[in-house]
């Protein structure tokens, strides 16, 4: 290893004098750098593969803070063509779907506001909210929505799940695997995306719910232990393979701080997906998503 160390110095050592001490490796430099520093100001990073970001949130909370135009332009910029979005309340999708409704498929988000989301189940008036504007068929799904074990057997529950059978809409739901089988148990073939994978689930644990229901989709926003330190996890790595079809990524926008860190989070997204196979990396990039929402 010295030897080789010294066979590369003793000839970088004259390259580096020529540029530095002779006149015409001075004038080489001279009209190269300005070229250099051009490529560098120009350089556009290869945005691959397309993201379809399954978790999205515009939320009053970030309307003055991060403009409409400013998420477009930068979901156009990092190649997401897809964005799954709700809000709270639901006038955030619109502003988005008003901008660009090719890119954004919207998602009715049945809690009114913040203090809301975990007492919406039980709430009378959220049940004609429901009812509306479900009945406008303008959304792709229901969700991200809060339900814990034992929340399940409510009158806003069970209409939820049967307009979502009706309509051929996506359940979103920040659930725990308990409150899963519940809403599954009301009807078996309603179509489920696990928001952030239970969020505290175990990798072992989620591939026994993907074992156990076929319909059941898990996303990964907000989820750190699949690539600590940027490196693939070992068991998420052996899951990912076990189920490519069944898991998704996102961006989980909740507050202005995590659309601050948009562009973060898909290039981290980009870099563990690098360590999949690619047809493996594609279809948690963007074909399951498509295929979920039967999007072309």
């Amino acid at each position: 290893m010295n030897l080789f160390r010294v066979m590369v110095d003793r000839w970088l050592e004259p390259v580096a004098r020529f540029f530095t001490g002779t006149t015409v490796g001075r004038a080489i430099v001279f009209v190269s750098l300005p070229l250099v520093l051009l490529v560098i100001a120009f350089w556009e990073t290869k945005h691959e593969p397309p993201i379809f970001d399954a978790m999205e949130l515009y939320n009053e909370e970030a309307w003055g803070r991060v403009p409409v135009k400013a998420i477009i332009g930068t979901a156009r910029e990092l190649n997401v063509p897809w964005m799954v979005v709700g809000s709270t309340p639901n006038e955030g999708t619109w502003r988005l779907a008003a901008a660009d409704r090719t890119r954004i498929i919207p998602m009715f988000v049945p809690h009114r506001s913040r203090d809301e989301r975990t007492i919406w189940y039980s709430e009378p008036e959220v049940l004609q909210l429901m009812e509306t504007e479900i009945g406008r068929g303008v959304y792709r799904g229901i969700g991200e929505f809060w339900l814990s074990d034992g929340q399940i057997n409510t009158p806003n529950v069970k209409r939820m799940v049967e307009l979502a059978a009706k309509h051929n809409l996506v359940l979103h739901a920040r659930s725990d695997p308990a409150a899963l089988e519940q809403l599954f148990a009301l009807n078996p073939k309603v179509r489920i995306m696990w928001a952030h994978a239970g969020i505290f689930a175990k990798p072992d644990k989620i591939g026994e719910m993907l074992d156990r229901f076929p319909l059941l989709w898990a996303e990964l926003s907000h989820r750190a232990d699949v690539a600590p330190h940027g490196k693939l996890n070992a068991e998420w790595r052996a899951l990912l393979m076990r189920h490519p079809n069944r898991f998704l990524i996102g961006s989980g926008t909740y507050t202005s701080q995590y659309w601050y860190q948009f562009r973060y989070a898909h290039g981290n997204h980009r870099d563990w997906l690098k360590e999949l196979p690619p047809e493996v990396a594609e279809r948690i990039a963007y074909r399951n998503g498509l295929e979920l929402f039967a999007l072309k």
